[in-house]
């Protein structure tokens, strides 16, 4: 064997050993496909900084001192499997998922975290959701023929701890834009704890409401309670409503 073969072959035993440890760090726990409406909005910094962690810190905004960025993620999660094909609890749930962007100046870490929601799931594999006593969602669609088509939906959420948020949506539909990705969520109390989303999905960003180019027809958001009402002071901003109509993820840890 010359000395370019025996390179080559000992190039491919690298690479090969390198995807079979990238496969053995990573374990499938969870395939899921779900329906999921997304609200973007600034907040009042400080009251979102005492759901970090020690050491990590929000991402600071640009032109809007002392606000940060948060999703509040509504999920109709329709099937769970889990790694074995079978369901997951019931096979489906309902539940609403606050998540900022934090980094951690240390480590150098940084990326998406997950510091509240209600689920009726409990803590979840986070650890920081709080227990649901109501999670319902209501969606009505209608179109004709080639058409969009418009949809409606309402969700109302309420946990144990008097906390609780109710949206409702009407917009015009558009064709969805089909995106594939790869993303690290890591937790707000376990910060070490991190889960790898494949995901595939179609989102149809909505707008804001009242701009020229916006779809949306009706919105309406309310959050009460101990800590939702401090994060929800009357200062925050709406940036923007995305609706998933259709979003499938594997879950790889850690």
């Amino acid at each position: 064997m010359s000395f370019l073969q025996r390179l080559f072959h000992h190039s491919r035993l690298l690479i090969c050993f390198a995807l079979l440890q990238t496969a053995v760090a990573q374990d499938y726990v969870e395939w899921s496909t779900e329906t999921r409406t997304a609200l973007s909005f600034r907040v009042n910094a400080a009251a979102v900084s005492p759901l970090l962690p020690e050491g990590w810190l929000l991402t600071p905004l640009e032109n809007a001192p002392g606000q940060v960025a948060l999703s509040v993620t509504f999920m109709d999660r329709h099937v769970v499997l889990d790694a074995q094909g079978q369901a997951v609890r019931t096979g489906s749930s309902r539940y609403m998922v606050m998540s900022v962007q934090a980094g951690n100046a240390q480590s150098g870490e940084a990326g998406t975290m997950i510091i509240n929601g209600i689920s009726p799931e409990g803590p979840g594999a986070y650890e920081v959701y709080q227990p649901a006593i109501t999670a319902d969602v209501t969606r009505t669609t209608a179109g004709q023929g080639e058409q969009a088509g418009s949809s409606e939906e309402t969700w109302t959420l309420a946990a144990q701890g008097g906390d609780s948020v109710r949206m409702t949506l009407r917009y015009q539909k558009a064709a969805a834009v089909r995106r594939q990705s790869s993303v690290v969520i890591r937790s707000g109390r376990r910060p070490a704890f991190t889960r790898t989303y494949q995901i595939d999905q179609a989102t149809d960003a909505l707008g804001v409401p009242g701009a020229a180019d916006s779809r949306i027809e009706q919105v309406s958001f309310e959050a009460t309670g101990p800590l939702f009402s401090r994060i929800f002071d009357g200062t925050q901003v709406l940036t923007g409503v995305t609706a998933i109509p259709w979003y499938s993820r594997e879950i790889f840890v850690p």
